[in-house]
């Protein structure tokens, strides 16, 4: 699927993520998207209380060849998948 040049893989995946305060928590992946030639993971978290965070992070690869998520630290990336992200829930 393509949203204005933006590439986006849909596919429900569950994996476990681990979040600042050092809890491990389940992840449902919402869509992966190639931003400028970027791979983002946009996946949601259940708070257990009837709300969800949505977040997002770099996916690159490891020495190995697999998938794995990394800190989006540019704030200019931030603002791309933070833009995109809006236009999915509004």
């Amino acid at each position: 699927m393509e949203y204005g040049g933006i590439k986006v893989n849909n596919s429900n995946q569950i994996f476990q993520v681990q979040i600042e305060t050092g809890e491990i928590m389940n992840a449902e992946l919402l869509s992966v998207v190639d931003i400028d030639g970027k791979e983002y993971a946009v996946y949601s978290l259940d708070n257990n209380n009837g709300t969800v965070d949505i977040l997002a992070s770099y996916v690159t690869k490891d020495e190995e060849g697999y998938d794995k998520l990394e800190d989006i630290d540019n704030p200019i990336d931030k603002e791309k998948i933070s833009n995109f992200i809006r236009n999915l829930v509004s």
